[in-house]
């Protein structure tokens, strides 16, 4: 056994499996200023075009629940909303000049709270994409995330008629006490008539998330959740283990000690109650149930092809840079970024001065971590054919996970088995570049 592969299985059995979400790669606190500044028009002009994916980023709050670190603010004054738009128009229009012929695939309005938005600054939004991008939107998969405390009637109507196919609400429990332990005051009397409500309308795609690992949170409390959380009918069901992370008003609370035995048994009751109905584990974190005629995007790869993000915080993705504006958690710095970007001009836009280059082994490190944390898995031929080496011998370390029966392999495609997805996030930390890694761990929270 190699010294790599001996480590890999000393750290997946001595190793909290709770890390923290490997949502991308490399993660966002590994971006640091670029040398120089890069020309937008010159980083996409080699690039693939067809087929990629747009996210906006809609930084605002009602309020703050007290373990976001999400890029987030509270409260925001009515102008800054409006200035904040206006540059989301600006930036587009540099996009749509600047990158020549593309189109997109996919679509994702995320946050912060999307619904925090007036319906007459969703219009606005919306013709950004419509007008300035050429969205076909009753022909292109989008998702809009919303919240309890800032969808009504009319802001689902709207998004209904302009084609949103996919729509996210974080409940995070439907216990009281433990929803306000987390920063959220969402009573029954009120979040049962909007559930109805959403469901009504009958958007193609209904996710809900809830958070296990709550303080005070029991299998029973969690069980009546999920089984609260199913009447409604939901397409998709998110669980999240709770993260408690730095600059958290959670963390200033409590730190981040917590009991890893709850959270796997809370963990693994979830995951059964959902598969027992008719739910299929799509990740850790992702159950959804088999929809007949849904539309999705079957040309967008999320390993291979780039993706485009407007607003503050949004990353964009070229094959080999990754950049955005800064990230910061804490109000004061949060909010200084929001000033600088309202402040750009045109010029501003056509450079990208913020994020990372990666080299060509975390590009397949990326196509590693993000095809096996899903349960299609990873297709070895397919990413031989893309770097030229067999996947098991630039990560022999794979081979731990085959024996230790967290994956399986047939038909040269790997998969994580069992109990393998509910190892996702160790797994996937595992597997960070020793040059990434540095920069995550050097980077000072803000």
């Amino acid at each position: 056994m190699s010294d790599a592969v001996h480590a890999f299985r000393q750290y997946l059995e001595e190793t909290s499996r709770f890390q923290s979400y490997l949502y991308s790669y490399p993660h966002k606190t590994a971006y640091r200023p670029f040398e120089e500044k890069l020309d937008l028009k010159t980083l996409w002009a080699p690039e693939k075009k067809h087929a990629l994916y747009l996210y906006t980023h809609i930084p605002f709050c009602r309020m703050k629940c007290s373990f976001c670190n999400l890029f987030t603010v509270s409260h925001p004054r009515e102008d800054l909303v409006s200035l904040y738009l206006k540059k989301i128009q600006l930036e587009a229009e540099v996009v749509r000049d600047t990158l020549g012929d593309f189109r997109f695939a996919g679509y994702a309005i995320g946050g912060g709270t999307p619904s925090h938005l007036d319906v007459g600054q969703l219009e606005q939004l919306f013709a950004v994409y419509t007008d300035i991008l050429g969205v076909d939107l009753r022909n292109t998969p989008g998702s809009f995330e919303i919240s309890p405390d800032t969808i009504n009637d009319e802001k689902l109507s709207f998004l209904s008629q302009h084609g949103v196919q996919r729509l996210s609400i974080g409940i995070q429990s439907f216990i009281e006490t433990e929803a306000r332990s987390v920063g959220r005051v969402q009573p029954e009397t009120v979040m049962e008539p909007l559930l109805e409500k959403i469901g009504s309308y009958q958007f193609p795609v209904f996710n809900l998330d809830l958070i296990y690992g709550i303080p005070g949170q029991t299998a029973e409390t969690w069980l009546a959740s999920l089984k609260k959380a199913i009447q409604f009918q939901p397409t998709e069901i998110f669980l999240y283990p709770l993260y408690v992370r730095p600059l958290t008003s959670l963390f200033k609370k409590r730190g981040n000690a917590q009991d890893e035995d709850i959270r796997s048994t809370l963990y693994r009751i979830g995951r059964d109650f959902l598969q027992a109905n008719g739910y299929v584990q799509d990740s850790m974190r992702l159950f959804r149930k088999p929809v007949a005629g849904l539309r999705e995007s079957s040309e967008y790869s999320c390993q291979e092809d780039g993706m485009i993000g407007l607003g503050t915080n949004a990353r964009s993705y070229t094959t080999d840079v990754h950049y955005s504006t800064e990230y910061a958690v804490a109000k004061p710095a949060v909010a200084s970024i929001i000033d600088d970007y309202v402040a750009k001009d045109r010029a501003d836009f056509m450079t990208v001065s913020y994020g990372i280059r990666l080299s060509l082994d975390d590009r397949k490190r990326r196509y590693l971590i993000k095809s096996l944390l899903k349960a299609q898995g990873l297709d070895s031929a397919h990413y031989q054919s893309l770097y030229g080496a067999a996947v098991h011998d630039d990560f022999p370390e794979l081979q731990t996970l085959l024996d230790m029966q967290l994956a399986k392999e047939e038909s040269g495609r790997m998969q994580l088995h069992g109990e393998g997805l509910a190892y996702s996030d160790l797994i996937g930390h595992w597997f960070i570049s020793p040059t990434v890694r540095a920069k995550m761990q050097e980077y000072v929270p803000r």
